[in-house]
């Protein structure tokens, strides 16, 4: 199921808001428990849980849950969230490697109990810390159930990840550029390939920036985007999924390229520039993504 491209918020509280979320099809749900909750509602959205997960697992869709910061309360969020059908858990304000394998440890406990196979929830650490974003290798490291660091583009409305790294959010981005690109490297860097940007701070009905946000987040490298409302995930699919002119144009490469092999050829004029082994992979991936959505490239 990774990369997973579009990932939808869904306030755990909003028990009817799933069935909304999934006429949009987004690649996965992530149902909320920290900051679009009341705090006085936090109990009913755990307790419903296990019931949204089941809800999403029988649409096929992915779920994951986001936790509130690590504490005390961890190992109850986690019994209330563990289940058949929940890929990966986010953990926000992550600071320290300390914290993850901490989680790590907790969610083997509680797939135990489940009856999950060990290692089946991923862990997606949220660093809405200095602390975190400075050690976001660490944080990616510390784990193998880690998929990928979860960052944020944001509008002008800042949120956590302003406040902690101390800039001011424009419209351009700018100013963000930096701590993105350093995330998404230290994410694969640590072997966790599938970063993943939160698109926040910014007016919901503005489709047009919602839009550039996303393409700037695939742009800097992050493999997937978290959205705030439905109508931003067909933005995600479009953004993610390649164009026709992509498609016909790796698929060429490639074709030309096994030509050239059976030649006895390692490289090939293509398009005017020099293709050879180097060049495969990347032809392969769109390829294969847009066969993810339907695609197919036109026959001659």
């Amino acid at each position: 199921m990774w990369p997973i491209r579009s990932v939808l918020f869904v306030p755990a509280h909003r028990r009817d808001w799933v069935a909304k979320a999934l006429r949009v099809a987004p690649h996965a749900v992530i149902l909320d428990i920290e900051d679009s909750v009341p705090h006085e509602l936090k109990p009913q959205a755990m307790a419903n849980l296990k019931a949204e997960i089941a809800e999403l697992r029988a649409a096929n869709t992915p779920a994951m849950v986001r936790l509130n910061p690590l504490s005390d309360a961890t190992g109850a969020e986690l019994d209330a969230a563990v289940t058949d059908g929940l890929i990966a858990v986010s953990l926000p304000k992550a600071a320290s490697a300390g914290e993850i394998l901490a989680l790590h440890d907790l969610l083997s406990y509680h797939e135990g109990k489940a009856g999950l196979p060990h290692g089946a929830v991923g862990i997606l650490p949220l660093p809405e810390t200095a602390e975190g974003m400075q050690d976001a290798h660490a944080l990616a490291k510390a784990s193998r159930r880690v998929k990928g660091i979860f960052g944020a583009f944001s509008g002008p409305v800042s949120g956590d990840f302003a406040r902690a790294f101390g800039f001011r959010a424009t419209d351009d981005g700018l100013e963000q550029i930096y701590l993105n690109s350093k995330l998404v490297l230290d994410s694969r860097s640590a072997g966790a390939m599938y970063p993943i940007a939160g698109i926040i701070g910014t007016k919901l009905d503005d489709l047009v920036t919602v839009e550039r946000m996303i393409r700037r987040a695939r742009d800097v490298g992050y493999s997937g985007v978290a959205v705030l409302h439905p109508t931003h995930v067909a933005i995600a699919h479009a953004v993610y999924r390649p164009t026709e002119d992509e498609l016909v144009y790796y698929q060429g490469m490639l074709e030309a390229f096994a030509e050239a092999e059976k030649a006895g050829i390692a490289a090939v004029r293509y398009h005017g520039a020099m293709v050879d082994y180097a060049m495969l992979p990347l032809a392969r991936e769109m390829v294969a993504e847009a066969a993810r959505y339907g695609s197919r490239a036109p026959q001659t």
